[in-house]
């Protein structure tokens, strides 16, 4: 039965809170909602994140894959193999909330796809896949929440990877003004940030939200 939402008088159903036409999770079949607009990311300026209320997955609009398809997208290399090892970002994490549009997981050219531990569970079901460890990464998590509250302080989002592979270009002078307060700002608050994720990190891998996870599964569940 659907998860539903409470209007005062009774529970709709996900279904029946969807906008008309709202494309399904590869998942778990539930209409997905709006998550996040963003505005001002380069290339991702004007994009819309879709995120699913029952399983957690989240997904760029206009790039939500056909269940097989996002299998493979999860599964990646290890597609075909009996026992698999993946990591992916996840999207209940304690740094998705609170980056949401700054998460620093959502990056262009990577999978418009992130899952949660309950999603990717779902999405291995359908290759007969079973979970038999699910693990939250200390390190990459810390450094993701790094990027993450970076993020929050600057005009641009990943700024200094962005810096020093020479993809800034900053034309006029608001857009240089910008890019001299993003470097001071990233100079400055470097440490500080690097402290304060530490301790936000270690804090959500102990509650089991932290920011990545890695997944060993396979075939059966013996």
């Amino acid at each position: 039965m659907a998860l539903g939402r409470s209007t005062g008088r009774r529970a709709v159903t996900l279904e029946e809170g969807a906008a008309p036409g709202a494309p399904s999770c590869p998942a778990c079949g539930e209409p997905l909602f709006v998550w996040l607009e963003t505005e001002g990311w380069g290339p991702r300026e004007d994009q819309v994140v879709d995120r699913c209320e029952n399983c957690g997955l989240a997904v760029t609009r206009g790039a939500v894959p056909a269940a097989d398809r996002a299998v493979a997208e999860l599964l990646g290399e290890t597609n075909g193999a009996p026992e698999v090892t993946i990591r992916a970002a996840n999207t209940a994490s304690l740094q998705a909330w609170l980056g949401a549009e700054n998460w620093a997981a959502l990056r262009p050219g990577q999978t418009a796809l992130t899952p949660t531990p309950k999603a990717a569970e779902l999405l291995l079901a359908r290759r007969g896949l079973a979970p038999r460890r699910i693990r939250f990464l200390a390190g990459p998590g810390m450094a993701s929440m790094w990027q993450t509250l970076l993020n929050l302080l600057t005009f641009h989002r990943d700024f200094a990877a962005e810096a020093v592979g020479r993809r800034l270009h900053p034309r006029g002078a608001k857009a240089r003004a910008a890019y001299v307060i993003d470097a001071l700002v990233t100079v400055l608050a470097a440490v500080p940030t690097a402290l304060l994720a530490v301790l936000l990190e270690g804090a959500a891998v102990l509650t089991r939200r932290g920011g990545v996870i890695e997944i060993t599964a396979a075939r059966g569940r013996g």
